[in-house]
């Protein structure tokens, strides 16, 4: 069995560095695009007659054995109905009518049996269809018709010559009505809106986002799949959900090579709209020690034994701790090595160290000078005044990218974010640097305004 002395020996030398941070996790951003459908549902409303051609004429029935049987008929239809749930679209009418038959004299025609005429009120029939909106690999926009069986709310039972005719009087207003959807059909496939406002969203998604002077964040997306439809009233909403491994980057305005937007991912994919970051910030050695350096530097400690002077500090890496060299002059002259775990404190912004002591050469060297030495005020004075500050980087970190995903992404896309926690996964202590892993919670929308629907 190795004792610990000898492991805390072993740990001064490089058989102890601190292992490689690991990969991060992907991070997703979930994105609803609210696309109002109003503009085509009136389309739709426009294109289906409220009275078909024809009403109120004589037509012949077809067949010999029927021969000088006519029928006549009246007809209005009440508003187009749209409801919307998910991806499906139905639309409803009622039909009201009333229906005539007769038989062909000479020079005109005698009416022998009839239902919904006056003093009866107009009967009604449920008209319908059923759409299925979805979309294609290529970020197009699908619409699927089914029409629906008519629905008989008051019967119109003509027994007379014993031929049903319900549905010679309704087929002008269900072709006209497969016709109007088949225009939306038409208008949602050729529309091309959904897939520019999603490449306006991916490219906005690879542009570096400032979040105050000198700092942005990269959101580094990789691909885009889809969650299932919503919708809202009248809004259909598509979440795109952006896979991405976002960054901080300090100093100037990253150049970032665009990429164009990848074919749509189809898997199936359960999406919170929402999204989590993973984000990755750097301070190195030679910057700790600067900042350190302001702290410490020309202190003076007295003691009943003697005085001495900070003259220089240098803080460096050992295992996954940092070591602190402190140079002393006066009644000590030499350097001292404390080892202490840096911690991050969210109300300051700051790194502070935790559990700071000296190596055991440290600790050989002042029994050898002395136990006053391990007594003063050096270690705890360093323990208050180790406030390594993460210049531009998570300090206000939360209020910034709160301000920037909360702006205008184009005339007709908006971006809207809300920022909802805020914590630090981990500090990995690096050869040459300090990596912080934070994560960020929140709620991510584009919205798309009305003008985005699917013109005609």
């Amino acid at each position: 069995m190795v004792c610990r002395p000898l492991l805390l020996l072993l740990c001064t030398f490089p058989l102890c560095a601190a292992p490689p941070p690991p990969d991060p996790a992907p991070s997703f951003v979930a994105a609803p695009v609210r696309v109002d459908l109003t503009q085509l549902f009136a389309t739709a409303e426009r294109a289906t007659p409220r009275v078909p051609p024809g009403v109120e004429t004589w037509t012949n029935l077809p067949g010999p054995a029927l021969g000088g049987a006519t029928y006549r008929f009246d007809l209005y239809r009440d508003p187009l109905q749209f409801t919307l749930n998910g991806n499906r679209l139905q639309v409803d009418t009622t039909v009201n009518y009333w229906l005539q038959v007769g038989l062909r004299m000479k020079g005109w025609v005698k009416g022998v049996a009839g239902c919904g005429m006056a003093p009866e009120s107009y009967r009604r029939v449920r008209l319908g269809l059923t759409a299925e909106l979805g979309l294609t690999p290529d970020w197009g926009l699908d619409l699927k018709i089914t029409p629906t069986e008519p629905v008989k709310l008051d019967a119109c039972q003509v027994t007379a010559l014993g031929y049903d005719i319900t549905d010679k009087v309704l087929a002008g207003v269900r072709d006209a009505l497969l016709k109007a959807a088949q225009g939306m059909e038409q208008q949602v496939r050729a529309s091309t809106q959904l897939r520019q406002r999603v490449e306006g969203a991916w490219a906005q998604a690879q542009q570096p986002l400032e979040l105050g002077p000198g700092v942005h964040l990269l959101l580094n997306p990789e691909r885009v799949r889809l969650a299932p439809l919503r919708s809202e009233g009248s809004l259909l909403i598509i979440t795109p959900e952006i896979q991405a491994r976002p960054s901080l980057s300090l100093g100037a305005a990253p150049v970032v090579a665009a990429r164009p937007l990848p074919p749509l991912d189809l898997t199936p994919a359960p999406i919170q709209p929402g999204f989590q970051l993973q984000v990755a910030s750097d301070l190195s050695y030679q910057e700790a020690t600067a900042q350190l350096a302001r702290q410490m530097v020309g202190q003076h400690f007295s003691t009943d034994k003697g005085a001495f002077d900070v003259t220089q500090v240098a803080v460096a890496s050992r295992g996954d701790a940092l070591l602190l060299s402190v140079g002393l002059k006066g009644r000590v002259d030499g350097t001292l090595n404390l080892v202490g775990h840096p911690r991050f404190d969210p109300a300051t912004g700051t790194l502070r160290m935790e559990d700071l002591d000296y190596t055991m050469e440290s600790r050989s060297w002042i029994t050898k000078l002395g136990l006053w030495l391990y007594h003063s005020s050096l270690r705890q004075t360093l323990t208050t005044k180790c406030n390594l500050f993460l210049d531009n980087s998570f300090q206000d970190l939360k209020g910034r990218v709160q301000q920037g995903l909360n702006r205008s992404l184009g005339p007709d896309l908006t971006l809207s974010g809300s920022i909802t926690d805020f914590t630090l996964d981990q500090i990995l202590v690096q050869p040459d640097h300090l990596s912080l892993l934070a994560q960020l919670k929140g709620q991510l929308e584009l919205i798309v305004r009305p003008g985005g629907a699917p013109r005609p």
